[in-house]
């Protein structure tokens, strides 16, 4: 399958309000893409519309090759770790439990584990290096290492795509950074297409292979290199955004009445 997604026009409403706007968009297989906006832009709508929790109002398209209304057939194929996770901090699950509910997709009703399950959770601990936390209690570990157990869940399923909606949310930079490295190579070693939503624009511009900038339309959608520019960045962010940068990947956004602009490598 070479187009693991395909949106044509699609709308969704919200009342009377148009969250999304005409979206058309394609991801070939192995990209990883970044969409980002501001916020209320309908980015996490858009990613609703893929998982097929959100019926589109308007417009069509595909997921692995399934329209809107089967995409419950291939939802096992759909790896995601959603912007905010509800935990009760109460239940006493290790790092490996939680895991391992990645794979129940795969178990069936009776989830009955064999060794193809079992390696497939301990390939997901190792690939998010959180192998030697694997009999820790969840709810002691840090929040980057919170992050990493639950992209390891969304990978124990052996997904086709991955989405990851803000997984950074609440992170410093240098675990965000950590993490970024991490689904950095993971794409380049297993080649799994990733999409994933996020305001870390610079972060992510060395590291993606396309972006899609979206505020509730399409602005644009490209390699990064074509695609942050100073014209782009203000039709999606407004006119008080600028970009500076250094060769051909801009480096950061700031506000053109912010007191000191400087351009920061880190």
């Amino acid at each position: 399958m070479n187009m693991p997604l395909r949106l044509d026009g699609v709308c969704v409403q919200y009342g009377p309000e148009t969250v999304l706007d005409r979206v058309t968009l394609e991801v070939k297989r192995g990209e990883f893409l970044a969409v980002v906006g501001p916020n209320g832009a309908g980015k996490t709508t858009l990613l609703r519309v893929i998982l097929g929790l959100k019926r589109p109002d308007r417009g069509e398209g595909e997921v692995l090759g399934q329209p809107f209304h089967r995409i419950s057939k291939i939802r096992p194929l759909l790896g995601y770790v959603p912007q905010v996770i509800q935990e009760n901090l109460q239940i006493p699950l290790q790092v490996e439990d939680i895991v391992r509910m990645g794979r129940y997709p795969r178990l069936g009703f009776l989830r009955y584990e064999k060794e193809p399950d079992r390696k497939a959770v301990e390939t997901a601990m190792e690939r998010l290096q959180i192998l030697p936390l694997r009999r820790n209690l969840y709810r002691t570990l840090s929040g980057g290492q919170k992050q990493r157990v639950l992209v390891a869940r969304a990978l124990a399923v052996e997904p086709e795509l991955l989405i990851l909606d803000e997984p950074t949310t609440g992170l410093d930079p240098a675990v965000s950074e950590g993490l970024y490295s991490i689904l950095t190579h993971l794409h380049k070693e297993t080649g799994i297409t990733i999409i994933m939503v996020s305001h870390d624009v610079m972060a992510l511009s060395e590291r993606v292979t396309t972006v899609a900038c979206l505020n509730r339309s399409l602005v644009v959608h490209g390699r990064p290199a074509e695609v942050l520019s100073n014209e782009n960045m203000t039709k999606l962010y407004g006119p008080h955004y600028i970009l500076f940068g250094h060769g051909n990947v801009p480096h950061m956004v700031v506000s053109r009445d912010y007191p000191n602009h400087r351009c920061d490598h880190g």
